[in-house]
């Protein structure tokens, strides 16, 4: 194999299917990156066997061929390239693998290049395309609530399930729950995928074209997506996700009409002493206030937050955080906010429409608070 590419190109195409490389393994061949050279295209692909990113890159062709090259040194060293005009990659006789820059080179051990891991990507059975600003967007509103718990797997990806023209995405973590629609552009039909956690963080960052399309491919326990000529394939989590609809509460007793980014702004300032607390915040609700409490050894805030309210008056408390990251995934100007008692979850949705819905369970009301 024998190459001359951009600095810039090689750079940026090493950075992004860097983020695949498998960093929990005594497998060295899935710490490597792949480079395979076919008429004038380099492709470059890493697997941690979870997820793979492939990218494609022009270059000036003279030999072509495969090599397999050590991922994390060579996603360093590359970072020092992008300013370099031409660099040529060139493997050689005894297993190592020469890149020539302006009149330096380095040479890198070679890793056995056929036990690399074939990635499939000719998968075609369920489809669905949405705008790229749409999915970030429904993205936002959701992962977070994902759990970290290994215990539960299938609770640390989101639920992405396609009705009609709506993809609606469920993120669970056994206190909270996070539920986000948008409109598709297309669908090969109505079906469900849980899409991990991680992937989907990746995802996001490979989408620059908002009003571009893009369009996921899934077939058995795998998803794939293009965009610029970078290919993503994630596994599928698999088994049954729980059925959210059903821990969605549907009658109140209290609701808030509230402006979001003043009760976010008194919740975060109480967060900063609630730390100490496992950040318990507790809310009182009346007469068109929701006052803030939060009390700690180290100090205690108390703030109130001018509201619209109907229904009984409410005493609740919260992990603030959970509130907080709730409010920063929405951009709306006021959010509605339901209570039934202080037992029971809190559901957070629009001023109008359903794009989104929030539930999070009360903490119990220490006294001191």
């Amino acid at each position: 194999m024998k190459i001359i590419v951009g600095g810039a190109d090689l750079s940026n195409a090493v950075m992004k299917v860097s983020k695949a490389i498998s960093v929990r393994t005594t497998n060295e061949i899935l710490e490597g990156i792949k480079l395979s050279v076919k008429g004038d295209n380099l492709t470059l692909i890493a697997t941690d066997m979870e997820i793979a990113i492939e990218k494609t890159v022009m270059c000036d062709t003279y030999v072509e061929g495969d090599a397999l090259i050590p991922g994390k040194i060579f996603t360093e060293f590359s970072k020092k390239l992008e300013n370099e005009d031409q660099v040529e990659i060139e493997t050689e006789e005894n297993g190592r693998i020469k890149i020539t820059y302006g009149s330096s080179e380095v040479k890198f051990a070679a890793l056995p290049v056929d036990e690399f891991p074939v990635v499939k990507k000719d998968l075609r059975d369920k489809t669905f395309s949405i705008l790229q600003k749409d999915l970030k967007e429904i993205v936002g509103r959701t992962v977070f609530c994902c759990s970290t718990n290994e215990s539960r797997p299938i609770l640390k990806g989101c639920l992405f399930e396609v009705t009609g023209d709506i993809l609606t995405a469920v993120g669970i973590d056994g206190v909270r729950l996070a539920m986000a629609k948008k409109k598709i552009k297309s669908a090969s039909g109505d079906f469900k995928v849980i899409i991990p956690a991680r992937a989907l963080g990746e995802i996001t960052r490979l989408l620059e074209k908002d009003e571009e399309e893009i369009t996921f491919v899934s077939e058995n326990n795998s998803l794939m997506l293009e965009v610029d000529g970078t290919v993503f394939i994630t596994r599928l989590l698999e088994g049954n996700y729980m059925n959210y609809k059903q821990l969605i509460p549907t009658e109140f007793v209290t609701t808030v009409r509230v402006g979001r980014t003043s009760l976010l702004n008194s919740l975060e300032r109480a967060l900063v002493v609630a730390k100490e607390n496992n950040n318990l915040v507790k809310l009182d609700i009346k007469e068109n206030c929701i006052t803030v409490f939060a009390n700690t050894e180290s100090g205690n805030v108390n703030e109130s937050v001018t509201v619209n309210f109907e229904g009984k008056d409410m005493s609740i408390a919260f992990n603030s955080k959970f509130l907080c990251d709730a409010l920063k995934a929405v951009g709306d100007e006021f959010v509605n906010m339901y209570f039934i008692n202080n037992i029971s979850p809190l559901i957070i949705k629009p001023y109008s429409g359903e794009e989104y819905l929030y539930l999070i369970l009360p903490m119990k009301i220490n006294s001191q608070v």
